[in-house]
């Protein structure tokens, strides 16, 4: 026990923000990415953060692909290993990662400046929209900029907000898709083409939205690799503590 205990003392957590309109399910959605195999009950991940609502999860990152790890590299082998063993053995050459996820508290408000401190430490973000309301998918560009902006000025040095490659990794959800008649096709000018990144269309509601072996699951843990690869390879050069 002593051991185990001292073991995950070492582990390193990795800062994940979730964004979007209120209403369009975060916090269902939070429920959900902070289940897995390896991590305690529910209770147990909640952690109190004032202004935020933060679960936590531990994930496994396969160290012992065969390419040297980037922001933007994804392996087919790698995806395929995803969707035949969501939960790979915990062997040595595993490392573990603690994954926060965090949503701003919507009854309260922040200053400026206490944002700008704690989005440079963000390593991934989710953005949520609904899915019967398409401007809550409109919205999520003017929710992004600014975090953007902020990770681009301290982990690339750059003030642009957006940048071809190695970006801050980012999923798109679409909530309520048990509400919809059919399921939607992707849309070419859709924020998730724009940007590149993986989509999701679930109902927050289902415990079986990730379900081992679904591709959810496989998309889910290429995500959480991903900003695993950002934080090793995008320090803050002074960071600080939240």
């Amino acid at each position: 026990m002593k051991e185990k205990q001292q073991h995950l003392n070492d582990v390193s957590t990795v800062r994940i923000l979730m964004l979007g309109d209120k209403g369009v399910g975060k916090t269902s959605l939070t429920n959900l990415l902070a289940s897995s195999e390896i991590t305690p009950t529910p209770a147990s991940r909640t952690v109190g953060e004032g202004s935020w609502n933060v679960q936590v999860r531990l994930h496994e990152y396969p160290n012992s692909m065969d390419l040297p790890p980037s922001p933007t590299w994804t392996s087919p082998s790698s995806s395929e290993r995803s969707e035949k063993f969501p939960y790979p053995p915990n062997t040595p050459s595993d490392i573990l990662y603690f994954v926060e996820f965090y949503d701003l508290n919507s009854d309260l408000r922040m200053r400026r400046d206490q944002r700008d401190s704690f989005y440079k430490n963000i390593d991934g973000i989710v953005l949520v929209y609904n899915l019967q309301d398409l401007r809550s998918q409109d919205n999520l560009h003017d929710w992004l900029y600014e975090p953007l902006r902020q990770i681009c000025k301290h982990r690339h040095q750059r003030t642009r907000p957006i940048l071809r490659r190695q970006h801050v990794p980012i999923l798109v959800v679409g909530t309520r898709l048990d509400k919809l008649v059919r399921r939607p096709l992707r849309r070419g000018g859709s924020i998730a083409h724009q940007l590149a990144a993986d989509e999701i269309l679930l109902n927050c509601l289902d415990p079986e939205s990730f379900a081992d072996k679904g591709r959810n699951q496989g998309k889910l843990r290429g995500f959480l690799n991903r900003v695993v690869e950002f934080k090793e390879l995008f320090p803050l050069s002074n960071p600080r503590h939240l």
